[in-house]
């Protein structure tokens, strides 16, 4: 076998190739490169070089489409060392051992969204690139595939101090590069499918999830859970250390959605908290107004605006269920002040979420040293996601988010007595929180602050007795409230409630069979009723 030392290098994105090449030099290899490669690596001084046509004894053709794919660079990637009949051959045709193949691929993902040719788009998917990388996978136990100049530094360190890689990190990168791979031909199938199709299909009959972790959490629903978050789509910006790498210990507080400032690590039912509170705010986050929100299980328990100021719109917030709120999940869809922070300090708090923090209440807040503080991103609360998934039944159900903006233009008065401008915007206050209410939801709101909710009832009428005695507990004797279900009265016998204990205005889906039935009962009551037509089901 001969005793010289091969790396193939052939780079898209050529961050810190010379450098990375310099130090293969320096540990007596032979660096092998391709096109552009070599000719960068050529006037940065590599003098250990080749082209990769000294290697194969054939040309790049085709405008380097094909270059690579030769049984002289395949055999070197994919002998086994120690094969007896695998060395014959590499004798017999003169093949090379490669140890190292360092590829990355052309940046296809963001190139097929630009405004270029379709004819265009295709010269970005490659196939060479892919072939070393699943080569030099498979072939792990006697070579290193390098995907990302992320890994350069380690794989450095190594060369520096004369050590060889050992089995188990090549294990890691060929994982690393097989998703990759995966990913990358996902992102070729899903472009040509839509180029191709361009049908009006929601769902297709193959769906393919490259998910990535983004962290390890404290724990799932209960404590003996292990349990972790994953983002879809692969992320290229590898910035993982060594160690990282190898354990796949990722631990990191910045999340697609948001950044954790201080306080402990997040668990399961944190996220599950979290994600209910961002959904809510995403419907309040635009309005001039001062907005504050309780939650707690994923219910809201509180939640209303202000025009006075953010610290007012918490404390209105706060008094729907002082109880319920212990230990909640407080957000905001302004920054946090001083005046707001003081009046948060006293209270046990789970996790506090606003999209930022003045200096003095970020002070006064990191005291509560268990309390999660999180800063969400702006981009995330103005898109609208397409899909959620949950699992079920050995299964995942996949659906259309309900994370659509309700048309209010299209609600409609029902009832004979129709409904004035004050009374309307705590309806439809009060019908925004019921979306995200478990069902049976029922909320009772007086001046755009919730005062009475009732959740995950197996009755509707048992979720606005619970929500009335909320109230009760809370503010006693009201006048001048309102109601949102969110879903349709099945009998009058909610509306006759809502008579009894002074109901001043209903919103409601509609929809029901005993729809004229229950509009009957509201004009017999003399209460405006409002059909929305659209129904916000929280399972």
């Amino acid at each position: 076998m001969p005793k010289e030392r091969y790396a193939l290098i052939s780079v898209y994105d050529k961050t810190g190739i010379v450098e990375f090449a310099t130090h293969l030099e320096i540990a007596g290899y032979t660096v092998i490169a391709t096109g552009n490669t070599y000719n960068t690596l050529k006037s940065a001084g590599i003098t250990d070089l080749k082209r990769i046509d000294e290697i194969t004894n054939f040309p790049e053709i085709m405008d380097g489409r094909v270059k690579t794919l030769h049984p002289a660079i395949f055999g070197g990637i994919l002998s086994i060392r120690d094969n007896e009949n695998h060395i014959k051959d590499m004798k017999k045709n003169n093949i090379n051992p490669i140890d190292f193949v360092v590829v990355n691929l052309y940046p296809f993902k963001e190139m097929k969204d630009k405004n270029i040719t379709f004819e265009e788009k295709l010269e970005f998917i490659d196939i060479g690139g892919v072939s070393l990388i699943r080569a030099a996978a498979k072939n792990f136990g006697h070579v290193s595939v390098v995907i990302s100049p992320a890994y350069y530094s380690a794989i450095i360190e190594f060369l520096k101090n004369k050590q060889e890689i050992s089995k188990e990190i090549k294990k890691v990168f060929a994982y690393e590069a097989f998703k990759l791979t995966a990913d990358y031909d996902n992102e070729i199938s899903k472009f040509l499918g839509s180029e191709e199709e361009k049908r009006d299909e929601s769902f297709k009959g193959e769906l393919n999830l490259n998910l990535k972790k983004i962290s390890h959490l404290r724990y799932g629903e209960n404590p003996h859970q292990k349990a972790a978050f994953y983002k879809a789509g692969f992320n290229e910006d590898l910035n993982e250390d060594l160690n990282e790498i190898i354990t796949h210990e990722q631990k990191t507080d910045n999340y697609p959605a948001f950044k954790k400032i201080s306080g402990k690590d997040i668990s399961y039912n944190n996220l599950l908290d979290i994600d209910s509170t961002l959904n809510i705010i995403k419907d309040f986050y635009e309005t001039e107004d001062w907005f504050s929100l309780i939650v707690k299980h994923t219910n809201p328990c509180g939640a209303a605006l202000s025009k006075i100021s953010l610290k007012d719109a918490f404390l209105k917030a706060r008094k729907t269920d002082e109880i319920s709120s212990y230990g909640g999940i407080i957000a905001f869809n302004k920054k946090v002040n001083k005046e707001t922070a003081l009046e948060i300090k006293p209270f046990f708090v789970e996790i506090i979420l606003a999209p930022g923090y003045s200096d003095d209440a970020l002070e006064i807040l990191k005291s509560k040293k268990n309390t999660i503080i999180i800063e969400y991103f702006h981009n995330f609360i103005l898109k609208r996601d397409k899909f959620s998934l949950r699992s079920a039944s050995g299964g995942v159900l996949i659906q259309e988010k309900d994370d659509v903006q309700d048309n209010t233009h299209s609600f409609k008065t029902v009832t004979n007595k129709k409904i004035d401008d004050h009374l309307l915007n705590d309806l439809i206050f009060a019908w925004k929180i019921a979306k995200h209410v478990k069902s049976n939801a029922i909320v009772y709101a007086k001046d755009c602050a919730t005062i009475g909710i009732g959740a995950g009832q197996m009755s509707r009428i048992d979720s606005a007795k619970f929500a009335y005695q909320k109230m009760n507990d809370s503010y006693g004797n009201v006048k001048g409230f309102v109601m949102a279900s969110d879903g349709f009265f099945p009998f009058k016998d909610s509306v006759e409630y809502a008579g009894k204990i002074g109901v001043s205005g209903i919103i409601e889906p509609g929809g029901s069979i005993r729809d004229n039935e229950v509009i009957k009962e509201a004009d017999k009551l003399n209460i405006p009723m409002i059909f929305t037509n659209i129904r916000h089901f929280k399972h």
